[in-house]
Order: structure tokens, then C-alpha cells, then sequence
């Protein structure tokens, strides 16, 4: 009762902070890009996206509440509902163009780590559009980070209610793609043409139930909370090993314009579902439990001997 009381008010506060819900977190890619003697970026607070190609499909009428969707960028996915059947379709509405599978890296990547604008913070990141992953930086290579994603939902009467799925985080260097992290959807809110989705993080890349990241310090180490020094895995972990995954918790803000598509945005599959598809912008900020929660998870990282970790280099 108590673990339902306290995912309640987390999901509460995810709803009510917005905007503020950033809590500063740094990533740890192994090497030295820029050359300031450490192998982690500067302070981030949200990581921003721009012109992501999203796909939005309907099962049914998309004005009548209730009617299925699935939004996802994940070409199997989409063929599954028949949009091999429209590719090339030309749609039509204020901004014509034509029905296309996401380009990978431009239209699947971050673009950028808020608030970070120097070389020296961003340690070799690149949105994989101005400098190709892979290309030779200091001691390392540039890199990036893309996303698959996967998230479903019904409409409502002002858009669509999204209550599961998953935002799937990779590690990208030109070589190497390597799953960072997995974002668990939980529930959306809202606003106007403003959506807002939120959940808690995991490395059960799968949703089998197990921990995919064991035995593998990259992508353990990756995310790192700035306040507690505690990796987004350990306190992920911390959670797993006493029956409690709620720990980082995530929110992605977005504009869909209009949140329900018209006619002419729409086109019919061979398998009978609606498909639109618009390019999004926002970003996703991350929030660790306040201090005196972390004490809860004590006995979990006790248990996974996190307790004597060692010491991080600081940007």
C-alpha cells in the first residue's frame, strides 16, 4: 500500500511541475572528445529534439473517442499496418508532402543537450546532421543519440490519451549502436495542442523482467544524476532489486498541431488503418527522487554493493 500511495503522488507531481520538472544529469561516453581531462559532458537539463518524423496510425475514426492509435517512428511497426501501401502518397493540408519511412539518424536523433553550447561540455556530441558520427575528435569520435520509439493510446475528445509504450535510447558513433536506455510510458496530459507524456526509466530493455544492462559498464554508467553522483542505473537498480522500478522518473513535452488530424492529413492503408504524419519538436527532462527518498533504495544498493562507488571526474 505504501509503494501504490507513492507511485500515486509521483505520477501526481510529473502533472503538475512541467516545465520545472528538470533535474540536471551528465553523460559519460569513456573518453575524452575534448580534451579537459574528463569523460563526462557538462550539466544537462532536458535533452531537446527537433523535426522528429512521427507516424500516427488509426484504428478507426480518429474524431470518435476511444478509436486505438499507435505513434511510432519503427519502419516494422508501420508496415505492420500497411504503410508500405502509401508510401510516396502525396497529403495534403497547409504544408503538403508525401508519406515517408523517418531518415536515421536526422529524423530519429537529439538534437542537442540543453543548456550545453561549447565544445568543451558537449565532449564530442553532434546531432549527426553538421558532423557525421564516427568522424576522429580528440580521443574519441563524435557521437550521437537516437531513439525508436513505440507509444499507444485512444482519442479523446481534445487528442489522444497515451497510457503504454516505450522511447528506446541508443549510443551512436558511427559503428556502434548501442541501447543507452529505455523510457516505460506510463501516461500523457493534454494541453491545447501541447502534449505532455511522462513515465519512469528502465533498463529491462525488453519488458521480460530482466536486467539488460548487467555486466555492462558503458551504458551503467551513461547517465549520471548531478546532485547524488548515483548513475540513472543504480538507481534504477537499486529499485529492481527490492521490487520497486519506480526510481528516475521522465517527461517529454511536444506540440501537436491539431492534436486530432483532419481529412486531408490522412491516408488509408491497405490494411484499413489512417495514417498522418508530422514532424515534432521538444524535449526530455529527467527527475531522481528528492534526497530523503533516496534512503528507500539504501537497502537495494547495499544489496547490488553500490555502496563504495568510485569516485567521478567532474566536467
Amino acid at each position: 500500500m505504501i509503494k501504490k500511495l507513492l507511485v500515486a503522488a509521483a505520477l501526481g507531481t510529473v502533472m503538475s511541475t512541467g516545465a520545472a520538472y528538470a533535474g540536471p544529469f551528465q553523460i559519460d561516453v569513456g573518453f575524452d572528445a575534448s580534451g579537459n581531462g574528463s569523460t563526462l559532458t557538462g550539466s544537462i537539463d532536458e535533452l531537446g529534439y527537433t523535426g522528429t518524423l512521427a507516424t500516427s496510425i488509426y484504428l478507426g475514426d480518429p474524431g470518435t473517442p476511444g478509436t486505438a492509435v499507435i505513434d511510432t517512428n519503427i519502419e516494422s511497426v508501420m508496415n505492420t499496418y500497411g504503410f508500405a501501401s502509401i508510401e510516396g502518397d502525396t497529403y495534403g493540408g497547409p504544408n503538403p508532402g508525401t508519406f515517408s519511412y523517418p531518415l536515421d539518424p536526422s529524423q530519429k536523433n537529439i538534437a542537442s543537450l540543453n543548456p550545453i553550447n561549447s565544445f568543451a561540455d558537449n565532449n564530442g556530441f553532434t546531432n549527426g546532421i553538421t558532423v557525421p558520427y564516427g568522424v576522429p575528435s580528440g580521443d574519441g569520435v563524435f557521437w550521437g543519440l537516437t531513439y525508436d520509439y513505440m507509444i499507444e493510446g485512444v482519442t479523446t475528445a481534445t487528442g489522444v490519451n497515451f497510457n503504454s509504450g516505450y522511447f528506446d535510447v541508443f549510443y551512436e558513433n558511427g559503428t556502434d549502436r548501442i541501447q543507452v536506455l529505455r523510457l516505460n510510458v506510463e501516461g500523457s496530459e493534454i494541453a491545447g495542442p501541447n502534449l505532455d507524456i511522462f513515465g519512469h526509466i528502465s533498463y529491462d530493455f525488453d519488458g521480460n523482467g530482466t536486467d539488460d544492462a548487467a555486466g555492462d559498464s558503458f551504458v551503467q554508467n551513461f547517465f549520471v544524476d548531478v546532485e547524488s553522483g548515483l548513475t540513472f542505473y543504480e538507481l534504477w537498480a537499486s529499485g529492481f532489486a527490492v521490487g520497486d522500478l519506480m526510481t528516475v522518473s521522465w517527461i517529454l513535452d511536444t506540440n501537436v498541431n491539431p492534436p486530432l488530424p483532419t481529412a486531408d492529413q490522412l491516408a488509408l492503408t491497405d490494411t484499413g488503418a489512417l495514417i498522418r504524419q508530422t514532424t515534432l519538436d521538444g524535449s526530455v527532462a529527467f527527475q531522481v527522487p528528492e534526497p530523503w527518498t533516496l534512503g528507500l533504495f539504501g537497502a537495494g544498493l547495499l544489496a547490488l554493493g553500490f555502496a563504495a562507488r568510485r569516485r567521478r571526474d567532474q566536467a
